[in-house]
């Protein structure tokens, strides 16, 4: 999982960035989806904006205060097929605060790929007046070597 990478979408500011510094555990046959297991974590430090000045205020305690909570992770408790897509349920953890989220994935040619949204006031980092406002679109990219 070490070629994974993470890339966000904070909509209400415009911002885009990338985290590169993601690892983690994959054990997925899409015959046997009773024998699954989805764990990862992304190193919050790692995230690149495109400007070096917002990226050291992200790391501050003004947002994810990486020197208490290096990481943000997620582990799957659940994985369900659709039509098109999977469907992965688990918990994402973000400066210790635990949220169920779900994230719709494709599974081709080795590289898994999942879209997902959250929501920054659910995590307070950079809290918003309103939860919409806090959104963020989040995309996986994860090669299976």
């Amino acid at each position: 999982v070490d070629k994974a990478l993470v890339e966000f979408n904070y909509v209400s500011e415009e911002t885009t960035g990338k985290i590169k510094g993601v690892s983690g555990e994959i054990k997925f046959n899409p015959n046997n989806l009773s024998d699954f297991k989805f764990e990862g974590k992304a190193h919050i430090s790692s995230i690149n904006t495109s400007n070096n000045m917002r990226d050291k205020h992200l790391n501050s305690s003004d947002y994810f205060n990486t020197k208490l909570y290096p990481y943000i992770t997620f582990s799957a408790k659940s994985i369900e097929k659709k039509e098109s897509y999977f469907l992965l349920t688990g918990n994402m953890t973000i400066k210790d605060i635990v949220q169920e989220e779900s994230i719709k994935f494709t599974f081709e040619d080795g590289v898994f790929i999942g879209r997902c949204v959250i929501y920054s006031n659910d995590y307070q980092v950079h809290e918003q007046k309103t939860r919409e406002k806090s959104k963020i679109l989040i995309k996986i990219n994860v090669p299976i070597l």
